[in-house]
């Protein structure tokens, strides 16, 4: 996000290829999994939504290319966006459920198909099933770089949930500074509902957490923003992360969900920079 930078957002093309007899796969053939939206989650007529997941070669490699079936396999389309995790944005135009599969290749070899995942279009679907009693989180596999900004800035993710929760931690990367941060919990229109100083700290690929105590209850469909506030910058981000509505079980993040305002002791993040994610993540409990 260092703001004298220039970004491109880079956008998927989609190409839609039909293969007529079916193709054998290897035992060293990627692994595929769909990570987003996760099974029985519900999105809007005209939303456009984020279609997450990894095709993995034994060896820890990315595919070279990954498709997607959204006809149980009558006809594939290829991304052209094979990254870990790959992307694929989809904009539903009615109502009723959607139902898709992944799968990878390398070199001439395919992959298995991942099991079916279905999410919900419509706002008369039922809310999907969400076991929150020990806790339900969202994170990403994408690797978030180092960002050489070092101004004070307050970064955070805006996010709502279907269902009456509580917020009880922030999980986070850490960066390059590694000094106290202001961990912030915010409500609509900046309304200020927690705030504490947090020495959590460790490097990538460590996931910490950062408690809040007591716990912030949230209600559903509203507006919520967690976020830390770091006097020296030395963050870490992704661009292009948050193009289109992100579901996983309980959480929606939508568009620009990566958020941050920059000045001495921080402040509400509104500003977006790049469809960002800064590698911050709620946890929530009923």
């Amino acid at each position: 996000m260092f703001r004298l930078s220039r970004w491109t957002a880079v956008v998927a093309t989609l190409t839609l290829t039909v293969f007529g007899a079916p193709v054998a796969a290897a035992d060293d053939s990627p692994f595929s999994s769909i990570y987003t939206p996760t099974d029985g989650v519900r999105a809007e007529v005209g939303e456009p939504v984020l279609l997450t997941g990894g095709s993995i070669m034994p060896n820890g490699t990315a595919a070279e290319r990954v498709e997607l079936t959204f006809d149980d396999g009558a006809t594939w389309i290829g991304i052209d966006w094979p990254t870990l995790p790959w992307h694929y944005l989809l904009t539903p135009t009615q109502p009723g459920d959607i139902t898709f599969r992944a799968r990878g290749w390398f070199g001439d070899t395919v992959g298995e198909t991942s099991p079916p995942r279905t999410f919900r279009v419509g706002t008369g679907s039922p809310l999907g099933p969400a076991n929150c009693d020990l806790g339900c989180f969202y994170t990403s596999s994408a690797f978030p770089h180092n960002e050489p900004d070092t101004d004070p800035v307050e970064l955070g993710v805006r996010f709502t949930v279907d269902r009456p929760l509580r917020l009880n931690a922030a999980y986070l990367v850490r960066g390059t500074y590694q000094g106290p941060i202001t961990v912030r919990v915010w409500g609509p229109d900046g309304t200020l509902l927690h705030e504490h100083v947090d020495s959590v700290r460790g490097e990538w690929p460590a996931l910490l957490s950062a408690p809040i105590d007591p716990p912030v209850p949230l209600q559903p469909n509203v507006d919520y923003v967690v976020s830390y506030y770091t006097p020296q910058g030395g963050y870490r981000q992704n661009e292009d992360f948050f193009i289109g509505t992100l579901l996983s079980e309980t959480f929606t993040f939508r568009a620009d969900a990566g958020v941050f305002h920059y000045g001495e002791g921080g402040g509400f993040p509104t500003d977006t920079w790049g469809h960002s994610n800064y590698a911050i993540f709620p946890h929530v409990i009923r």
